[in-house]
């Protein structure tokens, strides 16, 4: 598949899961009153507002590995309950920045290994 119809797919299904169940089933998890949310990494009784939070995949989308395919990437998007988190926007960041510098890390590795 080409890097346009790919992109195109991808987009669309990222689209499609805003309506997921899973995701709304989360929120309403983690809610602690009207607009109020638990941050699942913040201290117990630590509450923020609906613009304060970001629902999480546990599990990323795109494993720090790489693309590995459509079946994993539809697998991990549309996961269950279980498979999301809500986090504030500072642990969301910590985290999503985590994931990029090992992503980061292992494209390195595999450069430096193929010379």
């Amino acid at each position: 598949m080409d890097i346009k119809k790919k992109s195109f797919v991808v987009a669309a299904l990222r689209r499609a899961s805003y309506r997921w169940p899973g995701r709304f089933n989360a929120l309403k998890a983690s809610k602690a009153g009207r607009n109020m949310y638990f941050c699942s990494h913040c201290p117990e009784g630590v509450v923020h507002g609906k613009k304060d939070i970001q629902l999480d995949h546990i599990l990323p989308i795109v494993p720090v590995s790489g693309w590995d395919g459509f079946d994993g990437f539809i697998e991990r998007l549309f996961c269950d309950i279980d498979g999301y988190q809500v986090l504030c926007k500072e642990h969301h960041s910590i985290k999503t920045k985590g994931e990029n510098s090992e992503r980061k890390d292992l494209t390195k590795k595999k450069k430096r290994d193929k010379i």
